[in-house]
């Protein structure tokens, strides 16, 4: 045989020796990936259909995978992993994925007690997680979020995913302790059609919920009462507000969380409410609610996670307030547009540090959609006592505007007009006191009788005899103020008392 002849052979025979190892090579880094896949899956509590590896394009899928871990399942169609780094894996057994891309996952939290066993109970068992993973990309499209608290056929939170990307995704043993079981570099989140049953009496909806990085958008946010306002009563049997609430969009800028101790901790700079309208009704007629309520201060103090909230502003928005006094009468109203405000440092964390910031909120708006009101609070959240110091002014009105409160509520009707109000107290948990000027032009009170349509000429005629009823009161006097609270009344009641205190003193 030639030699040229010997060497072609020769080298056909290589070739074919080393397809064929190449082939084996190839099953046999398949199979051993795909056992990886498996065994790992199982390891985090997983079934599926199917684990399917292509080595040659780099790539691998599990169809229909599946996952139960103390009362969490997750349900996916496929997840699909490409771009697989061969050699970190054969050399160091680390998984590292170009890209994770996973449809329509189907996400459910029971917080209750099922009767069925859960994989939970044998976590204990499972081996250790000894591989390091690092996903560069994590593409999920579609998909649910759900959590059930009562049984599984009511949500109490539910959510339709649009899509999520996440960038630098690291997983292992020490990250699989943790509440959220990794960790990544930068994230969006697109979802809508958000829905979170609050209490018995109200709903909590969004229209759209987009997490870029660490901003935040939410838009066509609402607290939604479940009941009429007739209805609302039949579910209480004590007095409890009844809420509408509707914000066109709320954003924060630099919006980031953690776990701290099994605590939450949220932190964010600036965040940015737009178009809010609160429409507040509350029935007299129910017996008081007995409980103590805290002041601002020690409920943030108080509050079950950490919060950090630098600086919020509320834009372009109206607080409405009503109250059912009489069963045989219109409720009294009260309204403040064109609302905007300022609240700094709104913080729990670090309450023993000697330079804690001071909360300080200041707002402007139209009361009664005439007058022009400023108030400024300032208060202490480290401060056990609760102090804290209210001011503020208010414009020309008319009482003629006034009497849509009064009128119902207090059983009086009055002519003429405020001038101009100016307060000034200070307070805490137990006690406030200070100042109050008012001045007022031609001021008259009729006092109604019990059915509240008919003056009782009497005593309207008495009443107006002791208001010093000046033409102009132009040097109206500041009036010393003190007031002790009901602590079962909230700081509204309170600061309602110092002024209503504060107007008797004026016009006696």
């Amino acid at each position: 045989m030639k030699r040229t002849t010997k060497f072609a052979v020769s080298a056909l025979i290589m070739i074919g020796v080393l397809a064929l190892g190449l082939l084996f090579l190839n099953n046999h880094l398949e199979n051993k990936i795909r056992q990886s896949i498996e065994d790992n899956l199982k390891k985090a509590s997983g079934s599926f259909e199917k684990v399917d590896v292509k080595l040659l394009d780099r790539r691998a899928e599990v169809v229909n995978p599946s996952f139960r871990i103390d009362g969490k399942t997750l349900k996916v169609d496929a997840i699909l992993l490409d771009d697989i780094h061969l050699w970190d894996y054969i050399s160091k057994k680390d998984i590292i994925i170009g890209e994770l891309k996973i449809s329509n996952p189907v996400i459910k939290v029971y917080n209750f007690k099922n009767k069925e066993k859960d994989s939970s109970s044998e976590k204990s068992k499972s081996p250790k997680f000894e591989n390091k993973v690092l996903i560069k990309n994590v593409n999920i499209n579609g998909g649910s979020f759900q959590i059930f608290e009562k049984d599984s056929s009511e949500h109490r939170l539910f959510t339709k995913i649009r899509d999520v990307k996440l960038q630098q995704v690291r997983i292992n043993s020490e990250t699989l302790k943790e509440t959220v079981p990794f960790n990544y570099d930068l994230i969006l989140l697109n979802a809508d059609s958000i829905f979170y049953d609050l209490n018995e009496q109200h709903k909590l909806a969004a229209g759209n919920f987009v997490i870029d990085n660490n901003k935040v958008l939410i838009q066509k946010l609402q607290i939604i009462p479940k009941f009429s306002k007739t209805g609302h009563q039949e579910t209480i049997n004590v007095e409890k507000d009844r809420y509408n609430l509707k914000i066109d969009s709320l954003s924060m800028d630099s919006f980031n969380w953690s776990m701290q101790n099994d605590t939450l901790k949220i932190q964010n700079s600036l965040t940015e409410i737009y178009g809010a309208y609160f429409d507040i009704y509350r029935d007299k007629l129910q017996p008081d609610d007995t409980s103590i309520k805290p002041l601002y201060s020690e409920m943030i103090r108080k509050m079950p996670i950490l919060l950090q909230l630098d600086s919020i502003n509320v834009n372009r928005s109206y607080i409405r307030y009503e109250e059912n006094i009489h069963a045989d009468r219109e409720s009294g109203v009260v309204d403040f547009s064109n609302l905007n405000a300022q609240i700094k440092n709104i913080t729990n964390i670090g309450l023993d540090r000697k330079d804690f910031p001071k909360t300080v909120l200041t707002a402007t708006a139209n009361f009664m959609k005439k007058a022009p009101i400023k108030v400024r609070l300032e208060f202490d959240i480290s401060n056990v006592n609760d102090r804290f110091h209210i001011t503020g002014n208010m414009g020309r009105i008319a009482a003629e505007q006034m009497n849509k409160f009064m009128k119902p509520a207090m059983n009086l009707q009055a002519e003429g007009e405020i001038l101009d109000m100016y307060f000034n107290f200070y307070g805490n948990d137990i006690k406030a006191s200070g100042d109050m000027k008012l001045e007022y032009n031609n001021f008259k009170v009729e006092v109604l009788r019990k059915d509240g349509t008919r003056k009782n000429k009497v005593i309207s005629a008495l009443a107006n005899l002791i208001v010093k009823n000046n033409t102009l009161n132009k040097k109206a006097n500041y009036k010393e103020i003190s007031f002790t609270r009901d602590r079962t009344k909230s700081f509204w009641n309170y600061l309602w008392n110092l002024l209503k205190n504060g107007a008797l003193k004026s016009f006696l």
